[in-house]
């Protein structure tokens, strides 16, 4: 009689964790007040710990800021601007945090085979649209670099993102009704033959970022002075939006004429109304005044 004998081999392969820790650096990316698409290179400066042949390969990936999505954007308040974080230079899709990354896309998958390797990401900023509040606009996303597996450690760091906004105030003097223009900051008003009570208009437009005040100063201090002898004086009534002022010692101390705890984003118009007062005895000839506003940020 023959026996056949069977021996089963068992064989439990366990795959064992290791601890993997991971330090990472790196800068703020500052974008510039400018009208154009930007770009930002910003380099991650990572490093790690074990020599264990586990801890070589890693994932990145980031988090989505303050905006909870990765629509990411700058918040300055209530106001905000898009920004996003990519892996190349030529990609649309953004990056991810490594738990909701679903392809390598929005990922970064490397290999460590030294104790360094430094890695690029590219933030950029589309070109902003006009008028926009001034302040600094920020966003901190979490860069995170897990080891692949079972491993555990790895490592984060914050990227914070920065874009400042300075205060912008533009005026623009134009006839009463006239639209905003740049470059049209003088503005001539012609009386021809004075007579008292004859009237000259104009508007000042305003565009800010920021809330602003507007003071006016008159070069003869609410008065038309005669050309060549300035002791000769035509008084006039000053009007803002209606209501009239007096420009009497405002050379040296400018008068406040409007205010606006806001952004004028649209043009504030203000209405300037001047009307002659009496030209009895005055010398004969060309008489004329210089009038300056100024603009302040609040």
């Amino acid at each position: 009689m023959k026996f056949l004998a069977i021996i089963l081999f068992f064989i439990t392969l366990n795959t064992y964790a290791d601890y993997c820790p991971i330090y990472i650096s790196t800068g703020n990316v500052d974008f510039v007040q400018s009208s154009s698409d930007q770009s930002v290179a910003i380099d991650l400066h990572i490093y790690r710990f074990s020599s264990s042949n586990q801890c070589r390969q890693y994932d990145l990936g980031v988090t989505t800021g303050s905006a909870n999505s990765y629509s990411r954007k700058l918040y300055n308040g209530a106001h905000s601007l898009n920004y996003n974080i990519y892996k190349s230079e030529y990609t649309s899709t953004p990056l991810r945090s490594i738990n909701d990354a679903r392809n390598n896309s929005e990922r970064i998958r490397f290999r460590m085979d030294s104790w360094y390797t430094r890695i690029t990401l590219y933030v950029r900023l589309p070109a902003p649209g006009s008028g926009l509040q001034n302040g600094l606009y920020t966003d901190t996303t979490q860069i995170q670099v897990y080891p692949r597996g079972n491993n555990t450690g790895g490592g984060y760091t914050n990227l914070t993102t920065n874009l400042n906004i300075q205060s912008n105030i533009n005026l623009s003097l134009v006839a009463r009704g006239g639209q905003y223009d740049e470059n049209q900051t003088a503005y001539t008003l012609d009386f021809g033959s004075m007579s008292a009570g004859k009237l000259r208009s104009f508007d000042l437009i305003v565009k800010s970022n920021t809330g602003y005040r507007i003071n006016v100063s008159s070069e003869y201090d609410g008065a038309l002075a005669h050309n060549q002898n300035n002791s000769y004086k035509v008084g006039y009534n000053f009007g803002v939006n209606g209501s009239n002022m007096s420009l009497v010692g405002s050379k040296n101390s400018p008068r406040q004429i409007y205010s606006s705890n806001g952004a004028s984003t649209n043009g504030q118009v203000i209405e300037i109304d001047i009307s002659l007062l009496s030209v009895n005895g005055k010398l004969s000839g060309n008489y004329s005044d210089y009038i300056y506003f100024t603009a302040i940020s609040n």
